[in-house]
């Protein structure tokens, strides 16, 4: 587990590990990161898309898919993708805390090769279960998670934005409101 902790809450968070068994395998004194930028990245580098980043930097090959799984049996589904896919599509794994229950997203590094053989990873996946929000696509329909509700999506677009001012041309369901 990654945490960043404010330092008046250190403490409260050492016996809470210690309540639980479990071990403080890095701590990182915030000031010194930030003295000393080159010697050590900070934690948030280490997390979410931060990591994707990262690889891409050394790999110019990677690409990533965007998931969240679901049914309840995550770590045998890890672990069926890890042995299907390998070295092809290494896992980086998350957990956030979705309508109030905690939930499994992933960050799939891919080695891309074709655009057929993207399709081919990303169907698996959600043959399997896994929704996959896809970034490779340009339009939010195509490539929300779940293939969400475009009604849903359109009214809060609609909502939120009734102008189309953010991300115009992003949604093919979404006209603008009149000025």
């Amino acid at each position: 587990v990654i945490s960043m902790i404010a330092e008046p809450s250190m403490q409260a968070f050492k016996d809470l590990v210690a309540v639980h068994g479990g071990e403080i395998a890095y701590d990182a004194d915030a000031l010194a990161v930030e003295q000393n930028p080159t010697s050590m990245l900070p934690l948030y580098e280490y997390t979410w898309n931060h990591t994707t980043l990262h690889a891409m930097k050394v790999d110019k090959s990677f690409t990533y898919l965007q998931s969240v799984l679901t049914g309840g049996r995550d770590m045998e589904l890890i672990t069926h993708l890890v042995e299907t896919f390998g070295e092809e599509v290494p896992m980086h794994i998350e957990m956030i805390r979705f309508g109030g229950k905690p939930t499994t997203c992933a960050l799939q590094l891919v080695r891309f090769t074709s655009e057929e053989r993207l399709n081919e990873i990303i169907a698996y996946h959600e043959d399997h279960g896994v929704l996959i929000a896809n970034p490779h696509v340009w339009t939010l329909e195509d490539g929300a998670a779940g293939k969400a509700d475009p009604a849903v999506q359109r009214a809060f677009k609609q909502d939120a934005d009734p102008f189309g001012l953010l991300n115009p041309g992003k949604m093919r369901s979404f006209s603008p409101a009149a000025s």
